[in-house]
């Protein structure tokens, strides 16, 4: 039986056994929902991805198509407009081709709210006055522009109802404006109304505090800050069958920490718009902390634009499904994800029992790493600079993320790490059906001991942190 089978099979038997018997579950899905995040449309020319998830979603016969947040970039009316078009030509009068409504799960993110105050959304880091601000852009306008563009009124947190299951929609308070988060006071009026058999679906821009996507849990240092303050886990923790649903991360989805079960399930959507983030601290990707430090990094980071991703949810009476896709190649992401449901079920996508039953990746047999002299070489803030390249191929395994370089001296009787980095392969997150591409490592010659012996070794991991079989280069003397 494939480990997707048991999960279901497991499921079934679990909801077999509570609430006092069995019971009919539908071989088809009671819902189909669409789900994509930080679309970040600036203007027509780049919803093209947007739009083309949105004819993806249509043609899976969805019922509604959840945006956890940052649906424009720089707060401006005229990016939710260029939104609703693009929605409108799609899904007219919100109604699929058939004549089914299909419903707008749509939240506001700190883009939407606050990009209006925020350097790095404008072009030239050039925001606007507050007059100007004030005339053209979401944060002054929401109810307005909501009825206008949308037919309903706006509020912060919004509940609506799609084939029977509830969605709670809570988008971003303006921190800028000094709005009042309106969780708690919500929560103590809708908790007592939720029905603990059956899942509902709560939604919002950041993902609950220390859930998905959150490596620290797994014995890494904290270095998120701002987003989440812990308020909606501790809301959400009194309830097992909540399913949350966040983005703003911009975290890949083909990394297995986007799923977390604990006292509740929490997914990460991912990003739509094609600018990814990554963990910090490896010498070819793109994080945060990264841009901020003083480091110099030896590479480039990997083409982060084209990661563009989203999923499609089944819900069925046993089990919720979530299929993880791409839109660059159209290509699926990994195994899908498969939440039981019921009362006793199984929680399969807990961190710390999924770490212990991973597999480490493997490089094929005979692999081994070559290294090659850069005289002319340019580090990333374009210094020119004397560099030594390592190259092997991609490594094997349903969950390859990362590979430690790392470069050592012979010593008397034993050899000692002298220099190491971690990289990402160029053709990272972006689906199985690509793998297989050469990976490099660069190093500076400065980085290296000079007039020594040298190897090079490649080390692939996974994201729980479990590395295989390191394979080697010959041993090198570069001249000083």
């Amino acid at each position: 039986m494939t480990r997707r089978g048991f999960l279901v099979a497991g499921s079934a038997f679990s909801l077999a056994g509570c609430g006092g018997g069995a019971r009919s579950l539908s071989a088809l899905p009671r819902m189909k929902i669409g789900i994509v995040s930080d679309i970040h449309v600036t203007k027509r020319e780049n919803a093209t991805t947007f739009e083309k998830a949105l004819q993806w979603f249509r043609n899976q016969g969805v019922d509604g198509v959840l945006i956890t947040g940052d649906l424009g970039t720089k707060g401006t009316i005229d990016e939710i407009e260029v939104v609703a078009e693009t929605w409108f030509r799609v899904f007219p009068n919100d109604r699929a081709p058939d004549g089914r409504r299909v419903e707008r799960l749509f939240l506001l993110g700190n883009h939407d709210v606050d990009g209006f105050a925020s350097k790095a959304s404008w072009p030239k880091r050039q925001i606007p006055s507050r007059e100007e601000a004030e005339r053209t852009c979401l944060a002054f306008h929401r109810q307005e522009v909501w009825r206008r563009l949308f037919g309903e009124d706006y509020s912060q947190i919004v509940v609506k109802e799609v084939k029977g299951y509830r969605f709670v929609l809570n988008s971003w308070h303006s921190r800028v404006l000094k709005e009042k988060d309106e969780l708690e006071d919500f929560w103590k009026g809708f908790s007592p109304t939720i029905d603990p058999t059956k899942p509902f679906f709560y939604c919002q821009h950041p993902h609950p505090k220390d859930t998905c996507s959150a490596g620290y849990l797994l014995g890494g240092a904290f270095w998120q800050g701002g987003w989440d303050d812990g308020t909606s886990t501790r809301l959400l923790s009194a309830h097992s069958n909540c399913i949350a649903l966040s983005g703003h991360s911009h975290y890949p989805i083909d990394d297995e920490r986007s799923i977390w079960q604990g006292a509740f399930t929490s997914v990460n959507c991912g990003c739509a718009r094609g600018f990814a983030f990554t963990f910090p601290g490896r010498e070819n990707g793109y994080a945060v902390t990264d841009m901020k430090a003083k480091t110099v990094f030896q590479m480039p980071p990997i083409d982060i634009k084209r990661i563009r991703q989203g999923m499609l949810m089944e819900v069925f009476d046993d089990r919720i499904v979530f299929h993880r896709r791409e839109f660059v190649n159209d290509r699926v992401l990994g195994p899908d994800w498969v939440v039981p449901l019921g009362v006793v079920a199984p929680r399969p996508y807990e961190f710390e029992p999924r770490r212990r039953a991973s597999r480490p990746p493997q490089f094929a047999e005979g692999a081994s790493v070559d290294v090659t002299e850069r005289l002319d070489g340019t580090n990333r803030d374009g210094e020119p600079c004397e560099q030594v390249v390592a190259t092997f191929p991609s490594a094997k395994g349903e969950d390859v993320f990362d590979y430690e370089v790392f470069a050592e001296v012979r010593i008397a009787d034993f050899t000692r790490t002298v220099a190491s980095k971690r990289v990402f392969s160029p053709d990272a997150f972006l689906g199985a059906a690509e793998g297989g591409c050469e990976v490099t490592c660069v190093f500076a010659k400065s980085e290296l001991p000079r007039d020594r012996e040298i190897r090079f070794a490649a080390r692939p991991f996974n994201c729980w942190g479990k590395g295989g079989v390191a394979i080697v280069s010959e041993w090198r003397r570069f001249a000083g």
